[in-house]
């Protein structure tokens, strides 16, 4: 006797269940799982991922140095290896106690700069009534540990922190190493083989073109640190800073902060010039803009490669968010973050939904 089939609404109704499946279940109890561990451990995941990320930036510079050698890459990553570590200890051995003087006579004027902030404070209220707090909390802590430094007192309070500042960087750079040795056959292939088959070509083509535009922000970036801190240090020499040669590799090391960290040094110069003369802080200022403005209209649109150049607004609006969502670690990696995620959206949405070799889109702000 044969069969009546089922009514169709039966057969709608039966559908979504029959999809759901005992597999189903456990990936979503998994991805919970997952979001909850993100969730509660969101600051060490994080810090962790940008770390690893740091160590893939410093990875591609080492790339662009052992691939110039017709040597094998495990050697020439070797020998790299070798040529940091002896540059390392020069540096802590020559380096160290030339700048050692220099930085505890800088920090020995910590208390003059609280003082002075503390009486412009007052100037300014008592002459607008605005309450204006220039020396805030982490401001004076700051302050008071770089007295404590300069004094010798606290150092076994803060050596895990130097412990840290010290390990960190050669933990990136190691990694960086490690990654360059054998990239393709215990790093990037079995990261290709986790993507879906049809994307794999889109993932290979991020990678590349990922390295092609951190490379080029990289070596802008170098060479900028490396013009402002040369020419830092003489301007400042020429002037008559106290600790010139400390103030203007201080101007160099915060280059490489977007946007800000240019004035930073120039700043912490100009105060150091001032508690030693006023006059002589009038001439430091007007050298750090002059520099600056020779860093950001010559040397970098020189140096950076056009792929890895950003607009301000774009630089401005990931400097505070990466540095409100990650921190100072956020800060020090706003552009590789941005470059990053440009590259990501640019692969896998912009290239796949449009035909840019034909489709032109006009300019939303006329010139």
């Amino acid at each position: 006797m044969p069969q009546e089939p089922y009514p169709q609404d039966s057969m709608q109704d039966a559908a979504p269940y029959a999809l759901l499946r005992p597999e189903h279940l456990y990936k979503a109890v998994g991805l919970a799982f997952v979001l909850a561990l993100v969730f509660r451990f969101f600051p060490q995941i994080s810090r962790g991922l940008l770390l690893l990320y740091a160590a893939a930036i410093v990875a591609v510079l080492f790339n662009s140095v052992v691939r110039r050698f017709p040597v094998q890459r495990k050697w020439m990553t070797a020998a790299l290896g070798i040529v940091i570590m002896v540059t390392i200890v020069g540096l802590l051995w020559i380096g160290v106690p030339a700048l050692l003087g220099q930085f505890r006579n800088v920090a020995a004027q910590a208390p003059q700069v609280e003082v002075l902030l503390g009486e412009a404070e007052a100037w300014i209220h008592a002459n607008t009534g605005l309450t204006v707090e220039l020396v805030g909390a982490d401001v004076q802590g700051f302050l008071r540990e770089a007295f404590l430094t300069a004094s010798g007192g606290g150092v076994i309070g803060r050596a895990g922190g130097l412990l840290e500042i010290f390990l960190v960087p050669l933990l990136i750079v190691f990694g960086g190493l490690f990654a360059v040795g054998k990239p393709n056959d215990r790093l990037l292939s079995p990261v290709l083989r986790v993507a879906p088959r049809d994307l794999r070509p889109s993932f290979r083509r991020i990678l590349e073109l990922l390295g092609i535009r951190l490379m080029g922000w990289l070596k802008g970036t170098l060479i900028a640190m490396f013009a402002v801190g040369a020419l830092s240090v003489a301007a400042f020499s020429l002037i008559g800073v106290p600790n010139a040669l400390l103030l203007g590799l201080l101007s160099g090391v915060t280059e490489f902060i977007p946007l800000v960290g240019p004035w930073i040094g120039g700043s912490v110069a100009t105060v150091v010039a001032f508690l030693d003369e006023p006059q002589k802080a009038i001439w430091t200022g007007i050298a750090a803009t002059v520099i600056q403005h020779l860093e950001s209209n010559l040397i970098t649109p020189w140096a950076m490669s056009r792929t890895a150049q950003l607009h301000p607004f774009v630089t401005l609006f990931a400097l505070v968010f990466f540095g409100s969502l990650f921190g100072f670690l956020g800060i020090l990696l706003s552009i590789p973050l941005t470059l990053f995620f440009w590259t990501v959206i640019e692969v896998l949405w912009v290239e796949r939904a449009l035909d840019t070799g034909d489709d032109r889109i006009a300019p939303v702000v006329e010139e």
